[in-house]
């Protein structure tokens, strides 16, 4: 089988969403099937140029074949909603062209966001009959609607129209839980049309280890409680109530908050912990996905965190991560979406209210105070990332679904109903 993947972050840049798509493609080949993936050059990649316009160019990387194609880094900038949404749009146009010169492509598979990439799987399926999936992380523009970031009603129905009209025109839409599943339900999606296909992680290479790390002897944190941060700092973290923390941790020397990773906001967030005094709020780059194993290891205790104004049913893969590593969580996120439930169904941490860091403090301390309950809570945690979320586990499902896609493809006919039955929602 022939695999084209659509995704505007790949390695070497140090994204969960980059990480995902390289292990999705580095499995499939792995599995005997042929994958070409189309993205963006790294930030501050070599290639090709004229002058200052950098050239697509193509790569292989372990079997896969990368084809590196210019577009707008507007994921990389503070600008506004619209401006940054025709850029997406500028972006799946220089996305479709590349698609379309990619020979014998038996199914299409693209990350979203940005939504855009659904709409080059729309057109391909239109053009040249490819079936495509669309694996829906975030919900757009819900997402931005719930933080803020998008205000304008005339823009936020025509990105709801477009949503839909993305969603009508794909075969298949993949969503990694099942809260995702039921507001694709009821936005019309038909549920056969939705399959809940759980994010990975790979449990061979993140395995519970001493936290005695040469990374804590790196960062000066022997002997200290480290409690990690570990993934993008972006608006829908609610970092600033993680090192609002700090503020009600003075007492206890012994506890470092380590912040590890980049994005929009750290340069904010490092002014914020230098204004407010705090020594034991700690920055530190992110790391390559080889690395990422020793840092998880080098942490006593983990926090995952959101906005309280993000209704969407996120469930942030480093959650995964923590859990393969053994490390107790202390999570922070709005009530009634699914990343909670995963919490408490792996019984792998506790939950505090969003925007509270004097109760997020407060949790902190008591598992510092408690090691028994800490190493018991992330032993659960590895038990429950080894059962539901193992990397072979569900490149198997993937596999299932693409396989049942091109085979109908194949056929002289597409039946919808056919389609719809390749994955059931659940």
């Amino acid at each position: 089988m022939n695999v084209l993947v659509l995704t505007t972050t790949f390695p070497p840049e140090v994204r969960s969403a980059a990480l995902l798509m390289w292990e999705l493609a580095e499995s499939l080949v792995g599995r005997g099937h042929r994958v070409t993936v189309i993205t963006a050059p790294p930030e501050g990649g070599s290639g090709r140029r004229i002058g200052p316009f950098q050239l697509p160019y193509v790569e292989d990387r372990s079997g896969v074949r990368v084809i590196r194609i210019p577009t707008l880094a507007i994921h990389r900038t503070h600008a506004p909603a619209l401006l940054r949404g025709l850029g997406q749009i500028l972006n799946a146009l220089a996305y479709l062209i590349a698609a379309l010169w990619v020979k014998n492509v038996d199914v299409s598979l693209a990350y979203s966001p940005p939504l855009a990439l659904g709409i080059v799987g729309a057109v391909l399926h239109r053009v040249k009959g490819i079936p495509h999936v669309l694996n829906v992380q975030d919900l757009v523009p819900q997402y931005a609607i719930d933080l803020g970031i998008l205000k304008n009603r005339t823009l936020i129905r025509t990105l709801k129209w477009i949503e839909k009209t993305v969603y009508r025109s794909v075969q298949q839409i993949t969503v990694h839980s099942p809260g995702n599943a039921e507001y694709m339900v009821r936005e019309g999606v038909p549920a056969s049309k939705v399959a809940v296909v759980p994010n990975w992680v790979d449990t061979h290479l993140i395995q519970p280890r001493s936290h005695e790390t040469p990374y804590r002897e790196k960062a000066g944190l022997q002997g200290k409680f480290v409690v990690l941060f570990a993934g993008m700092l972006g608006f829908a973290q609610d970092l600033d109530t993680v090192v609002e923390a700090g503020t009600f941790l003075r007492a206890h020397p012994d506890i470092v908050v380590l912040i590890v990773g980049e994005g929009v906001e750290k340069e904010r967030l490092k002014a914020k912990a230098r204004s407010l005094g705090l020594d034991n709020v700690r920055f530190m780059p992110a790391v390559s996905s080889a690395d990422y194993p020793e840092v998880v290891a080098s942490a006593d205790l983990c926090l995952a965190t959101l906005q309280k104004s993000l209704l969407c049913p996120v469930v942030p893969s480093k959650l995964l991560g923590y859990m393969a590593a053994g490390r107790p969580i202390v999570a922070s996120f709005p009530e009634g979406g699914d990343a909670p439930r995963v919490v408490r169904d792996a019984a792998c941490g506790v939950c505090v209210p969003p925007g509270e860091p004097e109760q997020l403090a407060r949790a902190i301390i008591e598992a510092s105070a408690n090691p028994d309950q800490c190493r018991a809570r992330g032993e659960n945690g590895r038990r429950f990332a080894e059962t539901h979320h193992d990397r072979d586990v569900v490149m198997a499902l993937y596999e299932r679904i693409l396989d049942g896609l091109r085979d109908i493809a194949a056929e002289p006919e597409m039946p919808s109903a056919r389609l719809e039955k390749t994955a059931p929602l659940g």
